[in-house]
């Protein structure tokens, strides 16, 4: 099977076998239709992993696999590329999405509605790493944002709706600056592809002067808000909090980091690429602190996890900021890159696993108020988990998102700040894992046992499911790669490494251990730093429970949000980083 002859597999696939789910929802009934809906489902999320893992030697070998749409010439038409970063993101993307969705048919949504528009989502992700087209770029982040629009607005919970249409006009007058930006880039080199671009403005004698940085600085912000990077990030909580279990999964583990992995493929290539991933990683770092702040003030255990996602895509956007910087064309450049993505890649399988068992958690009880909710622990057992599958699962995603090893959290993290040592962005990460740790102490109290009074029963409350199955795969699955994932940390991050680089290793290997984690992972030094963060998170605790912390804490929480503050933010954003590019 020649790889050239299937480069868009892994975009074709999951848009047939929602055309397939369509077909059957609109001619067939009952027993039939589900059987083409789980047909479509094995054709959009199954039949890629063939592809890619016959493409995977190629990667490894420094090959890629080029298509044109159309079959017009390279230049003209609209051009993919599958290399080993569109590899990596697309490994990221299929195990995540199908977690979800084996998740969703126990805890809902389920039906050939939702299975056809959650393809066109995993599609979109697809496209938008592989595209080499601005424009094209800007194609498949509107249909992965339509499709979010309507998988968030799937929830039945008050607010669902409101929060779906937030994201959709913030994100929608986003991609008005973005397609700017790319007007501007057009109207300079008169070409659309990403090479075009970089060639043309190269040609410039000034590089394309102010208009091309300021186009640039347009095209950056729109993405950076797609990231929720601050101070562009107002409108993921609601929409993560209120989106169904699954939807939320995904959302977090994949949708907000593969547009930040499709931008490096421009800022590598554009003259002042490098100024604007630096101004990232500073944002990135900010990011992670400012976020968890505002994460340990939370009631609702659902937003307390979308912080978090924000928190830690602040972690991947140091990193990675930092790579832009120096340029994946060097050691320290690619050490980094591969950092924010192994981090990228835990994160979405650790935080997807926490979606998924506080979102069972939060069913069964009936309540998401952390401050109120107690005993849910006895409560899922009352409801039919006689094997407390959801517990244990939500102290692997806990741990690991604390940096606690074994977990994969803290092998990702370790390596992250290890890279990022010699540079201010490792002491906002610092603070932030303190932030952290606290945090999920704070959420943890809802599997504490409740105060039972004298001559009162334990209380049932909520309800069990019918067939809880997929519940129970979809978290066993996230939670064994957590560990997995932490125990192959050294073995993953040099693969990370070989699949970008496509050389084995190379010349990044010729000084041994200066690419492996082995060396850095359980040293003395980074155990009692460790134990630090874990001491210094239980104080944080105590003092973010007490009257004067909590008081404090509720003031951060009730600070007033509206509409148009959204909009504000991202116009101070996108003029802060014009005049970064312009003037620094």
């Amino acid at each position: 099977m020649n790889p050239e002859n299937f480069v868009f597999a892994p975009v074709v696939l999951p848009l047939l076998g929602a055309a397939v789910i369509f077909c059957a929802k609109a001619f067939l009934k009952n027993r039939p239709e589900k059987v083409l809906e789980y047909m479509g489902v094995f054709i959009g999320l199954g039949l890629p992993w063939l592809f890619f893992l016959q493409s995977l030697p190629l990667v490894l070998s420094g090959g890629s696999v080029q298509g044109v749409v159309g079959s017009w010439y390279a230049g003209v038409g609209i051009m993919y590329r599958f290399d080993g970063l569109a590899w990596l993101v697309n490994i990221l993307g299929y195990s995540v999405a199908g977690a979800a969705w084996i998740y969703s048919l126990s805890a809902g949504p389920r039906g050939p509605s939702f299975s056809s528009v959650f393809l066109i989502q995993t599609s979109a992700l697809a496209a938008a790493i592989m595209t080499a087209d601005l424009f094209n770029l800007f194609v498949c982040l509107e249909v992965l944002g339509i499709a979010s629009y309507v998988l968030a607005a799937e929830s039945d919970k008050p607010g669902a709706s409101l929060a779906s249409f937030s994201y959709l006009m913030v994100s929608a007058a986003a991609m008005v600056f973005f397609l700017i930006g790319l007007y501007g880039f057009y109207r300079l080199t008169g070409t659309l592809s990403y090479e075009g671009i970089a060639a043309g403005l190269q040609a410039l004698p000034d590089s394309g002067g102010p208009a091309a940085l300021i186009s640039l600085a347009l095209v950056t912000a729109a993405v950076a808000m797609r990231v929720a990077v601050m101070p562009l990030y107002g409108w993921l909580p609601d929409a993560h909090a209120m989106a169904p279990h699954a939807v939320s999964a995904v959302l977090s583990g994949v949708l907000i980091k593969t547009p930040l992995f499709a931008l490096s493929r421009v800022l590598l290539l554009m003259p002042a690429g490098a100024d604007a991933g630096r101004l990232m990683g500073f944002a990135g770092a900010a990011t992670a602190l400012a976020a968890v702040i505002i994460a340990l003030s939370q009631k609702d255990a659902k937003r307390l996890l979308a912080y978090h996602s924000i928190s830690q895509i602040g972690y991947i956007v140091s990193a990675w900021g930092a790579a832009m910087y120096l340029g994946t064309e060097t050691k320290e450049g690619i050490m980094l890159m591969a950092a924010a993505f192994l981090h990228a890649l835990y994160h979405a399988l650790f935080k997807g696993l926490l979606f998924l068992s506080i979102g069972t958690t939060v069913d069964r009880t009936q309540n998401r108020n952390i401050y109120t909710l107690r005993g849910a622990a006895a409560v899922l057992r009352n409801t039919g988990e006689k094997v407390p599958i959801t517990l244990i699962t939500f102290i692997i995603g806990a741990l690991a998102i604390s940096a606690i090893p074994p977990f994969n959290g803290f092998a990702s993290k370790t390596v992250l700040t290890y890279t990022l040592k010699e540079s201010p962005h490792y002491y906002f990460l610092y603070a932030a894992s303190i932030g952290t740790t606290a945090s999920f102490i704070k959420l943890s109290r809802i599997f504490w046992p409740a105060k039972q009074e004298k001559g009162k029963k334990e209380k049932n409350a909520g309800s069990s499911v019918q067939n809880p199955w997929g519940l129970y795969i979809s978290q066993s699955f996230l939670g064994l790669l957590c560990i997995i994932g932490g125990l192959g940390a050294p073995a993953m991050y040099t693969f990370v490494i070989d699949v970008m680089t496509g050389s084995g290793g190379g010349e990044l290997l010729a000084n041994p251990g200066s690419t492996s984690l082995s060396p850095v992972l359980y040293t003395l030094d980074n155990l009692l730093k460790t134990g630090f963060i874990a001491i210094a998170g239980l104080g944080l605790f105590f003092l973010a429970v007490s009257r004067r912390g909590s008081a404090v804490l509720t003031k951060i929480r009730e600070r007033r949000r509206n509409f148009h503050g959204l909009f504000v933010s991202f116009a101070l954003g996108t003029a802060a980083l014009a005049a970064w590019l312009c003037f620094i």
